[in-house]
């Protein structure tokens, strides 16, 4: 964990109110000519996590700050829920959202990246229930009467954005605010499967001491590669494209696969 300490967010405020607020109303900026508003998590491990210190830590934001320093970038990372971390790239309040999903509507008001490495989408359920619910497709969802908890917001593949907007899949889905509340709800009974990240819930649940009282559910549901998603108010495209070109450069070292495995990406 030493490895993974960055920049503390003890300036966020400050940054928001003399920095990120101003630069929503500005030209998007085309250098690194001001520090870059990153947001993080405080809860998604291994990717990104807030330390008793109240550092931001998690591989992905150690890549992250690898890559934008390599173009002689300053960054600050801010603590945001995930559905209100889209309305600030939207408004220009936060420059950059890391593991973003690229979507047609958020193409409207954002900027991608290349992919620098790749979510495996599918299931946490309570220990034991891996073996007894069978799951091959979502349908299965629905004929066992089953209820899956749902980040707000979170894409997870257009599989599931068919299931949770049709009339009777959306009756089996239950929205969350964060991951925590959702295992909470998952071990009271009021889920039955969680979505996103399965190893990610796992070490959440590690380390809110719960041990081993949630489980890899073995359905897949799908692979998606996840990108550094710019607010295309306060990030112009010439430097969008920089960083694409420093995140391609990264993937090729021994130390990128190291931490990323067989989640990292291989771009030509």
């Amino acid at each position: 964990m030493t490895a993974w300490r960055l920049l503390p967010c003890m300036v966020v405020m400050l940054v928001l109110f003399a920095g990120g607020m101003q630069t929503g109303q500005a030209e998007p900026i085309s250098d690194c000519s001001r520090p870059l508003l990153v947001r993080a998590s405080e809860t998604y491990s291994p990717f990104s996590m807030k330390d008793e210190n109240g550092f931001a830590v998690g591989i992905d934001n150690v890549f992250i700050s690898k890559v934008l320093k390599s173009l002689g970038c300053d960054i600050r990372f801010m603590f945001m829920p995930w559905k209100r971390s889209l309305y600030a790239v939207k408004h220009g309040d936060v420059d950059i959202l890391p593991s973003a999903s690229y979507t047609e509507e958020r193409a409207k008001y954002g900027l991608f990246s290349v992919p620098y490495r790749n979510d495996v989408i599918g299931f946490v359920v309570r220990n034991g229930d891996a073996g007894r619910i069978g799951l091959s497709s979502l349908d299965d969802v629905i004929a066992q009467n089953l209820v899956i908890g749902h980040v707000r917001s979170a894409y997870r593949g257009e599989a599931f954005e068919e299931f949770k907007n049709s009339p009777e899949g959306s009756k089996h889905v239950s929205d969350v605010s964060v991951g925590p509340h959702g295992l909470q709800l998952l071990l009271a009974n009021r889920v039955d499967l969680l979505l996103g990240i399965p190893a990610a819930y796992v070490a959440q649940a590690e380390q809110q001491g719960l041990g081993s009282t949630v489980e890899e559910h073995p359905f897949i549901l799908a692979r998606e590669p996840v990108r550094l998603m710019f607010s295309a108010k306060t990030i112009a495209p010439e430097l969008a494209r920089k960083i694409s070109e420093a995140i391609w450069k990264e993937t090729k070292t021994a130390e990128y696969k190291k931490i990323y495995g067989n989640q990292g990406v291989d771009l030509n």
